[in-house]
């Protein structure tokens, strides 16, 4: 029977004739005890486990040195109070441009317009070069010439007590000397007979006087009677507005009849004031009604005073987008109206597109079909309204 022996390392049993463990290759002696070339024991899961965790700390890499991260909270805050300032901008600018409030440029422009008479010196001289104008027939003319202190920041105006025997042109050629400036004006005879010429600038007031005699050298009587169905006709039909404290404007009858004369009259002095040549004069805020009686017939003007605390005046559109047939062509007004709901009527229209439609007197006709956009500028506000034509 075969002798069996077991192996020390590996606990193989295998027959002692071999010499040699046949899976780990360890031998024994003759007396029967092992040979042991190496050491080697079979090791425990434990001591692996130990081994594996002693060399890891060992031969691992160096930990990395934590960096301070920085805290992104002010950042964040930074971010977002520059994207609300940005928010605000352009929500302002894109106000200004549809209209929903004046822009920069609008102040700007009104300041420098109406700075002189706000501000301005006082008239304090006012001289003629003559106090008489003759005439001998109907269509001649003459210039006459008002001159007033350099520093005067008033406007000079020339009116005529009667358009019927002489009449002033509007347009007056300045002149600016080394002491004083003067303004010439036109004076035509438009029939026979006796008109005064008054020239008022500020607080100042001349008057020339104007004849125009036949060949023979004598006046013809002029015709005071009120013509039969007569209604005097402003130069401003229902309304007219002032931007600033002290700017003025000028009213007149238009077919003031020969020889008859004008009473002006304002409703409420505290917001215009006009005197007996028709110039009207800024005084406050608000609106007043300006009369000018003839005879027994009277027309009257609504004046707005569109400053101060009365800027805005709730103007408004009562159509902002209109379909229009050209088929049909149909048309529609175009009107504009303060918060009493009266109609203004010193307005500017402007036409994106001219070929689209046009506009006349407020009206708005189409043209062609298409679609554009119509502003309507007063008190330097845009109002817009959309048009179709289909």
């Amino acid at each position: 029977m075969e002798n069996k022996v077991i192996c020390y390392y590996c606990g193989t049993i295998y027959d002692e004739s071999r010499g040699k463990c046949p899976l780990c290759g360890s031998s024994v002696t003759s007396d029967g005890e092992e040979s042991r070339p190496v050491q080697r024991r079979r090791i425990t899961d434990e001591e692996r486990r130990e081994r594996q965790r002693a060399a890891k700390g060992k031969y691992s890499a160096p930990k990395k040195k934590k960096t301070k991260k920085l805290d992104p909270k002010p950042f964040r805050i930074a971010a977002l109070v520059f994207l609300i300032l940005a928010v605000l901008v352009v929500f302002y600018f894109i106000g200004d441009m549809i209209g929903w409030w004046p822009g920069l440029e609008d102040r700007i422009v009104r300041e420098d317009i109406y700075r002189t008479d706000a501000n301005a010196d006082a008239c304090k001289t006012l001289t003629l070069d003559r106090d008489r104008l003759e005439f001998t027939a109907p269509g001649e003319s003459a210039v006459l010439t008002a001159s007033v202190n350099l520093d005067c920041g008033k406007t000079m105006y020339c009116v005529s007590s009667n358009e019927k025997v002489a009449s002033v042109s509007n347009d007056a050629k300045s002149e600016i000397g080394t002491e004083l400036k003067s303004a010439a004006f036109t004076v035509t005879a438009t029939g026979y007979g006796e008109a005064e010429l008054e020239i008022t600038c500020g607080d100042q007031t001349l008057t020339c006087t104007v004849r125009c005699v036949d060949p023979e050298g004598n006046i013809v009587p002029t015709d005071v009677s009120e013509p039969d169905n007569y209604e005097p006709q402003l130069n401003y039909p229902i309304d007219a507005s002032l931007y600033a404290r002290g700017a003025t404007l000028m009213l007149r009858v238009m077919n003031l009849p020969s020889g008859m004369k004008v009473n002006w009259t304002s409703d409420d002095v505290t917001v215009a004031k006009v005197n007996q040549n028709g110039i009207v004069t800024a005084i406050s805020g608000g609106k007043t009604i300006v009369t000018a009686q003839v005879g027994d017939q009277i027309a009257q003007v609504l004046i707005r005073c569109t400053f101060g605390d009365h800027a805005d005046d709730g103007a408004h559109l009562k159509l902002t987008d209109v379909t229009l047939s050209l088929a049909r062509t149909e048309t529609f007004n175009l009107f504009l109206y303060d918060a009493d709901g009266e109609r203004i009527t010193d307005l500017t229209y402007t036409i994106e597109k001219p070929n689209v439609c046009e506009i006349k007197d407020g009206v708005v006709t189409p043209k062609n079909y298409g679609t554009t956009n119509v502003t309507v500028t007063y008190n330097g506000k845009e109002y817009i309204c959309i048009v179709r034509v289909s």
